[in-house]
């Protein structure tokens, strides 16, 4: 037999014998509040580079930037995973030479304290990318006075020039002279220059067409064979597109055949030889042409973008990239219309040609569709009207019948429920009677 007993309580735990679950837990660091970040920098940079904080040129805002004295200026490019991918970094040293300092170093120390691997949460990655000097001091340039020449010290060292420090101090290092020169040489190339003499330096004044030249030129290396795949999608084929107004059968040939032909009903006089064939005659050429066949020549379409077309609309589109991303607010308009006007470095005047012609193409596009809708919207209509009636007669009869039963009293309804198979009707009852026989 079973008995009730108490619950039998464990023995603690001695001293002796740590619990098996605290011997082999281990504690997480706390993380870290400022994060590190993977940078891609340029292979052979001078040990003298350094990353500096300098005005972006069309927003003004602070930007990081990869100085080296022999390369140039490099600026930072964001890569980043979607958000919605659930990524990370899995950073740690090489094993073999984490290895060799471990056995020298920290003899004794566990494996579990000598690794110095790190996980960021973000998968983010920042690409160094060359950046044309000439974007880096377009805003100094535009800060002089109109019609007035200034050196490069004027332009670079003067004290007023606001987030240029971390520059200006580079610059004044010997190891970037070469640096220098190079800013100096880009200046010249967008500015009208004035030479003193006497061994004097010489004077700057930025040139809005030299600039629009430059930016040409830039326009059209980005636009050599294709640009990026969503920038082509986008800017390129969306543009040049055109809606499908008609379709051109060429070459075609319609055949016609009697509609009472019957099997084995075919004679001499249906069948047509081939010398009985109308010619057409053009020119010094006879080209025969059977009866039952209608030739069409192939047309040319002009709704098809040539390659010149096409290369002028990348490069338009270049120009609009950089304009935007790298050239300040106040330079923008004055730029764009150097490149409108008649001595623009770019002739665009066959894009905009072809390009009013598919606007005008999308006017026909959209009137037909406004008028395929309201036929449509007319049928539909039409449809509505049908329906209402049928709606509105079946309402009626539906009141009619409401108003019949309301009238109508419980004894004749209940009757009419009763099984009358086989009855006569009561009418019946009440017929003449049918005449006596003598």
């Amino acid at each position: 037999m079973k008995t009730r007993s108490r619950k039998t309580t464990k023995p603690a735990p001695s001293k002796e014998t740590p619990d098996a679950n605290t011997s082999t837990a281990k504690e997480l660091a706390p993380s870290v509040v400022n994060t590190p970040h993977i940078f891609v920098l340029p292979k052979y940079a001078s040990p003298a580079a350094r990353i500096i904080t300098l005005p972006d040129p069309a927003s003004s805002s602070p930007n990081r930037y990869f100085v080296c004295p022999e390369k140039g200026f490099f600026e930072f490019t964001k890569i980043a995973a979607p958000k919605k991918a659930c990524r990370s970094w899995l950073l740690t040293p090489e094993r073999q030479a984490k290895q060799e300092i471990a056995d020298d170093t920290n003899e004794g120390t566990p494996k579990e304290q000598q690794d110095d691997s790190y996980v960021l949460e973000k998968p983010d990655m920042f690409v160094a990318t060359p950046v044309d000097p000439l974007f880096i001091i377009l805003p100094l340039l535009t800060g002089g006075e109109t019609g007035s020449y200034l050196t490069f010290s004027d332009f670079i060292y003067t004290t007023e020039r606001r987030g240029l420090v971390q520059l200006q101090q580079l610059l004044r290092q010997s190891n970037f002279a070469g640096l220098e020169k190079k800013i100096e040489g880009r200046m010249e190339s967008v500015c009208d220059c004035l030479d003193m003499g006497d061994g004097e330096d010489k004077m700057y004044q930025l040139s809005t067409p030299k600039l629009a030249a430059a930016l040409a030129t830039k326009a059209k290396r980005m636009a050599k064979g294709r640009l990026p795949a969503s920038m082509e999608d986008r800017f390129v084929k969306q543009a040049l597109e055109t809606p499908v107004l008609s379709i051109k059968r060429e070459d075609s040939s319609i055949s016609i055949a009697a509609d009472d032909a019957t099997p084995g009903a075919e004679s001499k006089d249906d069948t047509v030889d081939a010398s009985q064939t109308p010619t057409t005659q053009t020119g010094d050429a006879v080209t025969s042409t059977p009866a039952t066949s209608v030739a069409v020549s192939p047309v040319e379409d002009k709704s098809i973008a040539t390659e010149e077309v096409t290369g002028l609309l990348r490069v338009r589109t270049a120009l609009e990239f950089l304009i935007i991303s790298y050239m300040p607010t106040s330079l923008r308009t004055a730029i764009q219309d150097v490149l409108k006007a008649p001595t623009s470095p770019v002739d665009f005047a066959p894009l905009d040609k072809h390009l009013d012609f598919v606007a005008g193409l999308k006017k026909q596009a959209q009137a037909l569709r406004s008028l395929s809708d309201n036929i449509s919207r007319k049928r539909s209509a039409e449809d509505d009207e049908e329906a209402l009636d049928k709606a509105e007669a079946k309402r009626k009869k539906k009141e009619e019948e409401e108003i019949k039963k309301k009238n109508t009293s419980r004894g004749v309804q209940q009757l009419a429920k009763a099984n009358t198979t086989g009855m006569k009707k009561l009418s019946s009852f009440f017929t003449k009677a049918p005449p006596k026989k003598t």
